[in-house]
Formats: C-alpha cells, structure tokens, sequence
C-alpha cells in the first residue's frame, strides 16, 4: 500500500510576508539602537559643556573674589558691558599681593582674558600696559537666551541687593556701587557626533563684591569692598 506524501510547502507570498516582517523588526532594533546612540553621545556632550563652563566660571569667581585689594576700591571698572568685563583683582602671595587689570570678553563665541598692569594709586588704579598676550578660556560661547548678555552688574537697594541690573556700558558712578556680578552663559560641546542644541549647557554664577552687611541708611552709598 503506497503512502502519500504531502508535497505542500511555503508559497511566495507567505516568503514575501516573512521577509517584509523581519525586515520591520530589524527596522525597529536599529531605530532603538540610533535613538540609545544619539542620546548617550547628547549627554556626554552635555556633560563635557557643562564641565567646561564650569571650571572656566569658577576660576573667574575667584579672581572676582580676590577683587578686593584694598579697602574702598570698587573692583568692577567704567565701560563694563554684558560681554566685557573689567576689573581690578589681587594675584600673586596674600603676603606681597599685585593688583592686576583684568578684561573679560566674549567676541566671535570665544570668551578670552587679558591682563594688564594697573597705573596710578589706590583706588584710583588704571590700566596699564598688557602682561602676555590674550588667553582663551572658553570656546562655543553664547549668551542664554533671550538675553543677549553674559555679565550684569548689580548694586544694593534699600539694603538688599537689586534684581535690577545696572545699565550698561557701566558709567563711573554705577561702576563704584557695583556689589556683585553674574554671569549667565550657553556653551556647545567642542566635541559632538551629532549636531544637537539640546546638548549645550546653560551655567550661571556670581560672586558678591562686599566684605560687611550694607547699612540701612538711605543716605549710605553701600560701596563694595566695605
């Protein structure tokens, strides 16, 4: 007695559904595996933004914070703007201190510091004649939307400090009650696969120009460095 075999076997079409659906789900691992990629590279870029932004405000914070050279000097000088800043700051030893005439500037998305010696006495100083040449602290810079600033320069008020930034470029007078100064700024990763602006990092910081609590008297000039 003969057997008959089933001679039935996969059609083109059930071929063609099987290709079209591995095909859908190779699709899909490879979009989840781009879409991991690109957002692993966006945070180490973010990361590596914020780590530069930082380090480069926390040294400037410093200088700003050794701007104290003597009593009643007013640190922050005349012609400051939102994109340059200029003031006086102490280096060298706390036992021998140089006073140092300092301009911070962001040009072309590069923020640069250039040193000078200072002219005159206390607290008096000028600028004097350039030590070195400009040095880069910062590339891909920007200031934080919607402002188009990265300094403002703030005074005390009723004795608090405003909210109210000082107008700028910075006149004599306004440059004598400057109290603090903010910094507010974007950067870009200086390294990054992919063009994406969620990756920068927006970093702000401050530092506070003023030894003692101001005093309440409306008639008190509340000048740093008191």
């Amino acid at each position: 007695m003969s057997v008959i075999r089933d001679e039935s076997g996969t059609t083109l079409i059930e071929l063609m559904v099987a290709l079209l659906t591995g095909l859908i789900i190779i699709s899909a691992l490879t979009m989840a595996i781009l879409t991991t990629i690109h957002g692993t590279a966006r945070v180490e870029a973010r990361v590596e933004a914020t780590q530069r932004a930082r380090l480069t405000l926390g040294k400037l914070m410093e200088e700003l914070h050794s701007a104290c050279v003597t009593p009643e000097i007013a640190p922050v000088k005349e012609q400051s703007t939102g994109t340059l800043l200029r003031f006086v700051h102490q280096t060298g030893s706390a036992v021998s201190p140089t006073p140092t005439f300092t301009e911070i500037s962001l040009s072309g998305g590069t923020l640069t510091q250039q040193n000078y010696g200072v002219t005159g006495t206390a607290p008096e100083w000028g600028r004097g004649a350039a030590i070195g040449g400009p040095v880069t602290l910062l590339t891909k810079v920007s200031a934080t939307p919607p402002s188009s600033s990265i300094f403002s320069y703030y005074k005390y008020s009723g004795g608090t400090i405003s909210e109210t930034p000082q107008a700028v470029p910075l006149t004599k007078t306004e440059a004598l009650l400057t109290v603090e100064v903010r910094a507010a700024l974007t950067v870009a990763p200086e390294h990054s696969p992919t063009a994406d602006s969620h990756a920068s990092a927006n970093v702000q910081n401050s530092a506070t120009l003023r030894l003692t609590p101001p005093s309440f008297n409306e008639g008190s000039p509340a000048r740093p460095c008191q």
